[in-house]
């Protein structure tokens, strides 16, 4: 029984020291996490906050919670009601005057532009399937299939002769005709056309 007595003295004491000297380092750690966002949020909005116990006041509202382990009260960052009304409601400061103001001189991003004085994103030179080389300042676009037979255009490096008609490409079988229609783009064969069986092919193909 006396055992039983000490262990459950020894169990009460650590617990009073995790109170005593764990549980405020941990609401320290949360303090500091939360003036940092504090500042941070000032630098970035231009409207202060301060960190402090929850709830925040009445003239001030809640913009962050923290919840602190073991602990029913948690850390609020709170801002003036009136600072968050007056910074919504705030004409955008002047970012620029011409397109010039707001380009960073990176080709690949697009040509930024200035819009009613302010900076608006450009989008890429090269397109959703183009692959783009900032030191060149110049875009690779896939080659195109104008057509759709499977072929790309001669004029980008494909091998199909007419890519606006898919009766004309390498997969094309070659047919003798007098026009001299190459169905296979390659000018070499002329069809196979031989009705008398000789050896030869018809002068019709050319």
């Amino acid at each position: 029984m006396y055992k039983l007595i000490g262990t459950t003295l020894i169990t009460a004491l650590f617990g009073l020291i995790a109170l005593f000297f764990i549980a405020p380092v941990a609401q320290a750690g949360t303090m500091d996490k939360a003036i940092k966002y504090c500042r941070d949020y000032k630098k970035d909005t231009g409207v202060g906050c301060s960190a402090q116990k929850c709830p925040c006041g009445r003239k001030t509202k809640k913009i962050k919670k923290w919840d602190r382990s073991g602990l029913k009260v948690g850390i609020c960052a709170c801002a003036s009601k009136k600072d968050l009304k007056a910074a919504a409601n705030a004409t955008p400061e002047v970012q620029c005057r011409k397109n010039s103001d707001c380009s960073d001189g990176v080709f690949c991003n697009g040509e930024e532009k200035c819009r009613s004085g302010q900076c608006v994103q450009g989008t890429g030179p090269c397109g959703k399937d183009g692959k783009c080389f900032e030191r060149e300042k110049s875009c690779k676009v896939p080659c195109e299939d104008k057509d759709g037979d499977g072929y790309a255009a001669m004029h980008c490096g494909g091998d199909d002769c007419d890519d606006n008609d898919p009766k004309r490409s390498p997969g094309n079988k070659e047919v003798c005709d007098s026009k001299g229609i190459d169905e296979d783009c390659n000018a070499r064969t002329v069809g196979d056309l031989d009705l008398d069986g000789d050896g030869f092919v018809s002068m019709k193909c050319r």
